[in-house]
């Protein structure tokens, strides 16, 4: 028979503890958080362009698509670095490592998730499972996808029947927050489709994409005009512009992360 002592069972628990943290780390994928970025992409024969917000170190990643491509949606995952793509006519997401500056996957869509004369079909990344959200076709219709390309099922946040103009994630309060085209809400799902919260953006934009700093509660969404990204706090006061080059149709924002365990 095997006693353990006081001692020795807080020991065994602290390292069971730390091992099973370990493990989760490892199979769900984790980063600290860094510096955000924003993402932005359009033609592509063009860069995708990566701004620094907290610093000055931007980057461009050229030569990655061909020139016929049309980025319609654009997502980051922080935990993989990776930049998901989705290509017009919005049926194929191709997976940008950033980090090895290359094309690390390319899927292909069913054809209910194509629409040929699509400008904007946004796409979200959920950190913690590396599920993407695509905004489909159909007026308030989001389409899930897993991480190795395999389509889930579609979802209807809040039941809601405007057309989506831009998907992003809040990966700290655990959300998928969409902007509708028609009016410029915000509005955050917890669980997928039960409304949380609405942020009503004090601006005039051109609801197109939608980018979220996670870390500092910051929206980015086009500003009407199209020169400009409008950054927005938590109530949807505008603080800052940034210019918005103008071939770029679908961006978001990420942590650049220092570590990542997968």
């Amino acid at each position: 028979m095997i006693r353990l002592t006081r001692a020795g069972l807080a020991k065994t628990t602290t390292k069971a503890r730390w091992l099973g943290s370990l493990l989760g780390l490892t199979l769900g994928g984790c980063a600290t958080s860094g510096p955000t970025h924003l993402y932005l992409a359009g033609a592509g024969d063009r860069p995708v362009v990566d701004i620094s917000l907290q610093g000055d170190d931007h980057d461009e990643l050229a030569g990655l698509l061909a020139a016929t491509d049309r980025v319609i949606g654009l997502g980051y995952e922080y935990n993989t670095d990776y930049i998901w793509l989705r290509l017009a006519p919005g049926d194929r997401l191709v997976t940008i490592k950033r980090s090895i500056r290359d094309v690390w996957y390319r899927y292909d869509l069913p054809a209910e998730f194509a629409a040929t004369d699509a400008t904007s079909l946004d796409l979200a990344v959920r950190a913690f499972n590396r599920m993407v959200y695509a905004a489909m076709p159909e007026p308030g219709l989001v389409g899930k996808v897993g991480r190795y390309g395999d389509v889930r099922e579609r979802i209807r946040p809040g039941d809601d029947q405007r057309v989506i103009g831009g998907l992003a994630w809040d990966q700290v309060a655990d959300q998928l927050l969409v902007l509708y085209a028609g009016d410029g809400e915000i509005v955050a799902y917890a669980d997928e489709i039960r409304v949380a919260r609405r942020v009503k953006l004090q601006a005039e934009v051109d609801a197109w994409s939608l980018a979220y700093d996670s870390n500092r509660a910051r929206y980015y969404v086009p500003l009407k005009g199209g020169a400009e990204i409008g950054e927005f706090d938590a109530e949807g006061r505008l603080i800052t512009r940034l210019p918005l080059p103008e071939f770029v149709r679908a961006f978001d924002a990420g942590q650049r992360a220092f570590v990542r365990v997968f």
